[in-house]
């Protein structure tokens, strides 16, 4: 007979209690679990530190490295610069071109009277018709050349003058705030190394406006017309050939802070009689000691004073862009002087001709140049408008040379005063124009 087991009571319940006891540790390692993964402190937090760490570690490292590499850049480029290898550094920006340097490289005619600036701030009127050639200088310390692009007669075109700066004159070498002031003036220079120059009389002053119509008497002899007489010189008559336009000339300084004076003595252009010859300011290509040839190109000498005003007035009396020429008065001439010692040729008014050249010579061949200016102080001796009163001369008034010449040794000197007949030549007198404009 088989007999069947039955299971007792308790054996179930011990299998409740287990199943409970189980699910109760299952809870708390889960919730263990939970609180070692997202609780504070836990692998995930862990986790983003470890990663913020690396983060900062890399960056450090890559900051580090950078600033290593910047100084051995910085040591190889200082090596580049001493001869020893290296990286180039690079090439500085150029430094913006002046309006004087710009015109010059173009070598455009300009079509209308116009003021540009050096890289100083100096200022230069260019007429209408003119053009800054390659060979001029940058600055007005160096000497600012103007050349006539315009005349149709050809050999007049291409005549060049140079500017002399009044007033506020700034140089290469000074402190950009600093600056010198030249006054349009009469001058004795002293016989010293610097030859320094004593003004004698203003064109104009503040108080006179029109100083330059007061007859001032310079070394005990020589003064400045100030209206032009045109005619045979006499003391009787009181004719003279002296500035065209003194006025117009001044008031044109005045208005534009300067003025030209001729870059070379005059050579002969063109015309057949004092009444129409014209005079150009260039390189001559021959010249004598003896007679004129009138051929265009030649060293102009031998010429009276009365003459080599006209012809100074002939060359641009015609124009019609405002631009009128004359003999060099003067104010121009001393004046100059000054703007050339002022730029660094110191003593210049004691220079003497014979030091530079002692024989005559095509006007610009010499070695005297400066500021782009050429023989003031040499080869021909020049004729002004200045003349000398109180001197023994019969009935005629005598003329005044200036400047340097070849042959007559430590005497005549670019500030030389020398009185001559108006009426009488010298084979060795020459001229130089000064330019104006006309004030519309």
């Amino acid at each position: 007979m088989k007999t069947r087991k039955i299971k007792s009571t308790a054996e179930k319940g011990i299998t409740l209690v287990a199943l409970v006891i189980t699910i109760v540790i299952l809870i708390i390692l889960a919730t263990i679990t939970i609180n070692v993964a997202f609780g504070e402190g836990g692998l995930i937090e862990k986790a983003q530190q470890a990663k913020n760490l690396t983060e900062e570690a890399t960056r450090e490292e890559q900051e580090s490295l950078n600033s290593l590499m910047s100084a051995y850049a910085n040591i190889m480029a200082e090596e580049g610069e001493n001869g020893t290898g290296g990286t180039t550094p690079e090439e500085p920006d150029e430094p913006e071109k002046s309006e004087v340097e710009i015109a010059k490289e173009n070598g455009e005619t300009f079509d209308e009277t116009t003021t540009i600036e050096d890289e100083h701030g100096n200022k230069i009127t260019v007429p209408e018709g003119f053009k800054i050639p390659e060979d001029s200088g940058d600055t007005v310390q160096e000497g600012i050349v103007i050349e006539d692009a315009f005349s149709e007669d050809e050999n007049v075109r291409g005549s060049q003058y140079v500017w002399i700066p009044v007033g506020t004159f700034k140089k290469d070498d000074e402190d950009e705030t600093e600056s010198n002031e030249i006054v349009l003036g009469r001058y004795t220079f002293a016989d010293d190394a610097n030859g320094t120059p004593t003004l004698q009389q203003a064109a104009y002053t503040t108080e006179n406006p029109e100083n330059y119509t007061t007859s001032v008497i310079i070394e005990n002899r020589y003064s400045e017309m100030s209206t032009y007489r045109e005619g045979v010189a006499s003391a009787s008559n009181g004719k003279n050939a002296t500035a065209y336009d003194l006025e117009a000339w001044i008031n044109s300084v005045k208005e534009n802070g300067g003025y030209y004076i001729g870059r070379y003595e005059a050579s002969y252009a063109s015309g057949s009689s004092t009444a129409n010859y014209k005079a150009a300011s260039k390189v001559s290509r021959s010249y004598s000691t003896s007679s004129m040839s009138n051929d265009p190109g030649t060293l102009w000498n031998n010429i009276i004073q009365i003459d080599a005003s006209k012809v100074a007035i002939n060359t641009y009396k015609d124009s019609t862009n405002g631009v009128k020429s004359d003999l060099i008065n003067s104010y121009a001439w001393d004046t100059a002087i000054v703007y050339i010692q002022e730029a660094g040729y110191t003593n210049y008014a004691n220079r003497f001709g014979e030091s530079i050249n002692s024989n005559l010579t095509n006007t610009g061949t010499g070695q005297d140049e400066v500021c782009k200016i050429n023989d003031m102080a040499s080869n021909e001796i020049e004729w002004t408008t200045e003349y000398c009163s109180g001197t023994s001369g019969g009935d005629y008034i005598p003329g005044v040379n200036r400047g340097g010449k070849y042959s007559m040794g430590r005497m005549v000197k670019t500030s030389f005063r020398q009185y001559c007949l108006i009426t009488g030549g010298d084979p060795v007198a020459g001229f130089r124009l000064t330019l104006y404009l006309e004030q519309k």
